[in-house]
């Protein structure tokens, strides 16, 4: 069982760089990489709010359970 980042459709659906995303949130773009492609241990609740509002989504677009490996 895992949770699966979607952030990266979600974001290019929007149509933002990374870059542009990872100024939005106020972080480093390395940082933002770490939190797309799942390799942040952590995302924390303020940034997970603030993606949601800038994303225009909910929570569940951007983090998906997935019953398998």
């Amino acid at each position: 069982m895992a949770i699966k980042i979607r952030l990266k459709e979600v974001r290019k659906k929007r149509g933002l760089s990374q870059t542009k995303l990872a100024q939005k949130l106020d972080m480093t773009p390395q940082n933002f990489q770490k939190i797309e492609n799942a390799r942040s241990k952590s995302i924390p609740y303020d940034t997970l709010d603030k993606l949601c509002e800038i994303l225009d989504c909910q929570v569940e677009d951007i983090l998906v359970y997935s019953s398998q490996n």
